[in-house]
């Protein structure tokens, strides 16, 4: 639970953290985790105010103090987790504490969370109560391998800006991705798109398949709605490459889930 409660205390972990975490920990941990990261939290056993009701009685802190703390904060889930005292024992893992949070026992709320350190204590007491809103900043099925890819630029909707970039795939090219123009010479690049347009759908522009961008991406996850086969996850427009021509584009086979995404 504290390799859990470190990995969320600065909020949603990037790739590289969950990898170091997942690496560190159990299998079973790992896969806990990723649970909770993605939305699956735990049944709420109790409110904030009845957690900090209980440490307050396991504690005999009086009530007025209790209320003197409370006036220095609106988090209760934290100030519970200040307030309880430090127990002898093992720290329990990241599954011994969900075990617990199958009970809505005070005392088996209390043995948990006492044996944790107060920063780990916390993110329990947001479990427990229902409040624990972190998730992932990237989808939990990413594959992790990093990768590049040089794509051509199909569409275009200067009201984004927003491009979408495509692959070539046999005679055809194949869409990989939509992602926000953010380049410096985004303006030149919509200037580009007004005299090279080869058909309109809505605000979107088809233009020639003329321009070479390179893409970067965190991995790939398999999706069967899309004619790719695949999504690329945490993908990024890195630059525009003048000096090469069409033919230097990546396959689409290149990257696949079935192979390597490196290029």
């Amino acid at each position: 639970m504290i390799r859990f409660a470190m990995l969320v205390a600065q909020g949603a972990p990037d790739a590289a953290a969950l990898a170091a975490y997942e690496a560190a920990v159990p299998a079973a941990e790992a896969k806990a985790a990723r649970a909770l990261l993605s939305g699956q939290r735990p049944r709420r056993i109790a409110s904030a105010d009845a957690l900090l009701a209980w440490v307050a009685a396991a504690s005999d802190i009086p009530a007025f103090l209790v209320e003197a703390c409370r006036a220095a904060t609106t988090d209760k889930a934290e100030l519970a987790a200040l307030l309880l005292p430090q127990a002898p024992g093992t720290p329990p893992d990241l599954i011994a504490c969900l075990a617990a949070l199958q009970s809505a026992e005070p005392a088996r709320y209390l043995d948990t969370a006492s044996r944790l350190p107060p920063e780990a204590r916390l993110i329990f007491n947001r479990l427990a109560a229902g409040s624990f809103r972190t998730r992932l900043a990237v989808p939990i099925e990413t594959d992790p391998r990093p990768g590049t890819c040089l794509a051509l630029l199909t569409m275009i909707d200067p009201a984004g800006p927003e491009a979408t970039f495509a692959l070539p795939h046999g005679n055809a090219l194949v869409a990989l991705t939509r992602l926000r123009l953010t380049l410096p010479e985004t303006p030149e690049i919509i200037g580009w798109s007004r005299t090279h347009t080869t058909d309109r759908f809505g605000p979107q522009r088809q233009v020639t398949p003329h321009l070479v961008f390179e893409l970067a991406y965190t991995g790939t996850r398999p999706n069967k709605r899309r004619k790719s086969g695949f999504d690329l996850v945490g993908a990024e427009l890195v630059r525009w490459h003048r000096d090469l021509t069409p033919d230097r584009a990546t396959a689409l086979a290149e990257i696949t889930p079935e192979t390597d995404t490196q290029r």
